[in-house]
Order: C-alpha cells, then structure tokens, then sequence
C-alpha cells in the first residue's frame, strides 16, 4: 500500500528538485546559491529531514560546489547567537534533569485553587518567567504543557471543553509570544542577531532590547488574556486535590541560585556589557562540572540534544553565503524598492517593514525569517535612515507576530503535546496578529520616537 505525499514532503521534493536542476543547468554561483539557500530553507520549514541533516549537507553543498571557502561556511560557528543556543540548551536540560521546573511550577500552581481566572493568570506569569530562565522556547513548551494538563485534570476540566483548551492555550502562547521582549528567550531572535553580528558586526543588549520591545509584547500579554479568560465561563470544576510538595534538593537549589545570578547578568548587560551569549554559556559550562553536583558526567553525551545548534549554524551560513555572494544585495535591489521606504512617513516604513518581516516568516518560519532579512538589513537601513539595530527591532516585531500557529515550531510541539484545538489556537493567534497590527506598531512608533531611536 503506497502512502500519499504530504504537502510537507512535495514542497521540499519540488525545492531539492530545482536545487539540482540549477546546478545541473548553469555554472552562475548567484543562481546556484539561491537554489541551495531555498532548498536548505524548504528542508528546516518542512521537517522532512532532521535539522543535523540538513546542515551538514549545507555545510558540504557549498564547499563542493565551490561557492564559499571553509570560513566562511563554518563562520555561523563563531557568533555568540550559536553559543548563546549551546549555553540555553544546558541550561534547559539542567532544568529538566533536576526537576526544578516542576517544583517551581507545582509551588505556583498549586495556589490557583478551583479557579480558573488565577490559573489562566499563573499560567501567564509562569511562561514570562521561563522566558527569562530558559533561552529557547521549546524545552519551555516541553516544561509547561504536561503540567498544565495534570492542572486542568486536577480542576476537573475534561479534554475538548472550553476551560482545557483555555489553560493550554495560555500555557502554550504566554511562554512564547510575550516572551519576544526578552533577547535570549527565543530562537528567531536569536537567529537573526547572530546573522547581524556576522554580518555587521552589529550587537545589541538586553536592556536596550527589552526597552524598546515592551510596548508590543505588553500588548501581546493583555491581548492573549483578554481571549483566553472568558474560555473559563460557566466551566464546572471540581475542588482541587493537594498537591504534595517537598523541598528542593540541594541541586535544585545551586540551578536557582545560579539561574538568577544569570538573568541578573542578562538584565544588567547595558552596564556591564557582557555579552548574553557569554553569560549562558559560563552557566552552561557550571552545570557541566562534575562537581557542581547539577549534571551527571555522562550529560553531554547522554542527556543534552545539540542538533539544533547545528540547525543555527547553517542558517548562519546560508545568511554569510548569501552576503558574500552578492545575492543578497542583489535580492535588496529588488525587494527594498518595492516597500517604497524613505519616502518621509515614519509611521508607513515601520508598518512596510514589520509586515515584511512578518510575511517571510509566514512563507518560511519564524526561526529561518531571520536568513532572509538579515541580507537585506543594509540596504533598508540605507532607505529608512534608521540603525542596523533599529531594523533588527522592527524585524523582531515582524516574525514575533505569529498570524498561523504551523508559522512557530513551539506551538506546533504545544498543540501534539496537549492536542490543542487548532481552530481555536489559530483564532487568538489572527486576533493577537490583527490588534497588534492596528493598535501595537502605532504605539511603539511613539515610543521609540520618545526614546529618540527614529
């Protein structure tokens, strides 16, 4: 019995397929370039291949053909984006491993009682604080959905009822969406800003990050509460049952205390300008001593999945080998003049350039958005009169605004996990989309004219 071909696997066949035709076909490096990077980009949105797979053939794709030297391809290796991965991966096994995440979470939930109001708010500041412990959002995802279903079952909320999919919903956007204020929190960001220091040499701290993000992310928050609370109404509930809690162990406890030292070095970098990347990974390498008494030895070899820190490598690659090429630069010329940018509305650039952003990580993903609009970042830094730094901000607010929820690998791992509605999910996801377009890009355009940033 034959099995039919998901969308999923014809998309990736047809980009592999015209990869190989290019190559076969013309000895033009732009063009070959372009038809690898739109095939390796096809490969990470489709999932038809693992992430380490795709990568390596990356990596060797464009050394075999000729199209970049070896420094080049492995430069993504070099930029703090990637050991900021490397350092939040541990940080999330250690969270894991140790079952910290479960005591904090029990200690907050069990609070919540019968109502459904305070979990939904407990949820939502449980997924702001993992944003700021955990460097990525999936192992979050991972962390907060088997918690909040045992949450729902305990308040007697049955799978399919309105008041269950309110509190994984909440579970599942509160830890990502909002949580784009917060420069190490999400991979997206973390894709693009490696990309940018690669390519520009351009960095950005945490503080001036979060400052100038509030705005749309505050609105986020608010907006996601306002549609997930009524989901509550009239919901029966049964009282809930005790949880038994017992004291951290001494390993919880060295994790907590080193995690706040860490987010009080994230949250005070715009002083003492230590890079986020440097901080996680000086975490990461204290949880890997033996002797901290955190991770066993055997971590690295057992317990910790670093494939996806060869996914960030090779988007860092495709973003360096585009630069270099000239296609990026020729893309720009194409593209950049179509926004028709610097015409002397701020307000029209800002929208022009935030629905750009967001259109790409809709025809790709969220996480390899940043491929794309990092070439082009010049040329719309050169049209708008706007820093580097700056378009990377609006860029953030772009691929942050997730309009479809198969956009977020999160949110697809929170919707297998919790067997969210996707009808219902998607609903609060084009809601948030379209308050966000209407109200929070004209409100952060006041506020970064009153921080002087336009």
């Amino acid at each position: 019995m034959t099995r039919a071909i998901t969308p999923s696997q014809a998309l990736a066949t047809l980009a592999v397929a015209g990869a190989l035709g290019t190559i076969a076909l013309t000895g033009e490096p732009m063009a070959r370039v372009l038809a690898l990077s739109l095939a390796g980009l096809a490969l990470f949105a489709t999932r038809v291949l693992p992430e380490v797979v795709t990568s390596i053939a990356i990596f060797l794709c464009f050394m075999a053909l000729g199209l970049a030297t070896p420094d080049l391809v492995f430069s993504g290796f070099e930029t703090s984006g990637f050991w900021l991965l490397i350092g939040g991966l541990v940080i999330g096994a250690s969270i894991g491993i140790t079952g910290l995440g479960d005591q904090v979470a029990q200690r907050i939930f069990a609070r919540t009682g019968p109502s459904y109001a305070r979990a939904v708010w407990f949820l939502s500041l449980a997924g702001l604080g993992l944003g700021l412990l955990v460097p990525s959002a999936i192992p979050r995802v991972i962390v907060m959905m088997p918690i909040t279903l045992a949450l729902a079952r305990t308040m007697g909320y049955a799978p399919g009822t309105p008041a269950h999919a309110g509190l994984a919903i909440t579970a599942a956007s509160m830890t990502l969406l909002p949580t784009f204020a917060f420069l190490p929190a999400n991979l997206p960001t973390i894709v693009e800003l490696g990309a940018m220091e690669a390519l520009y040499g351009v960095q950005v701290t945490f503080g001036a990050f979060f400052v100038q993000q509030v705005p749309v992310n505050l609105l986020r928050f608010v907006v996601i509460l306002a549609l997930v609370l009524p989901l509550g109404r009239g919901a029966q509930v049964q009282q809930m049952r005790a949880v038994e809690q017992t004291p951290l162990t001494g390993a919880q406890r060295r994790l907590l205390i080193l995690l706040l030292v860490a987010i009080g070095f994230w949250a005070t970098d715009v002083w003492h300008h230590i890079p986020p990347a440097w901080v996680a990974l000086s975490a990461g390498m204290i949880l890997l001593w033996p002797g901290f008494g955190v991770l066993p030895a055997t971590a690295m070899k057992t317990d910790i999945d670093f494939s996806m820190a060869f996914f960030i490598a090779a988007v860092f690659c495709i973003s360096a080998v585009v630069t270099q090429s000239g296609l990026g630069g020729r893309l720009a010329d194409i593209f950049v003049p179509m926004l028709d940018l610097g015409q002397g509305n701020g307000l029209r650039d800002l929208y022009a350039l935030t629905s750009f952003s967001a259109a790409i990580s809709h025809l790709t993903t969220s996480p390899a958005a940043g491929v794309v609009l990092a070439p082009l970042a010049q040329s719309m830094s050169e049209a708008t009169g706007w820093s580097l730094s700056t378009i990377a901000m609006i860029h953030n607010i772009g691929y942050s605004t997730t309009a479809l929820p198969f956009q977020s690998p999160p949110l697809l791992i929170a919707i297998a996990l919790a067997q969210i509605p996707v009808g219902l999910l998607t609903r609060v996801c084009l809601w948030t989309t379209l308050i966000v377009t209407l109200i929070g890009v004209p409100v952060t355009w006041v506020w970064w004219q009153w921080l002087g940033v336009i």
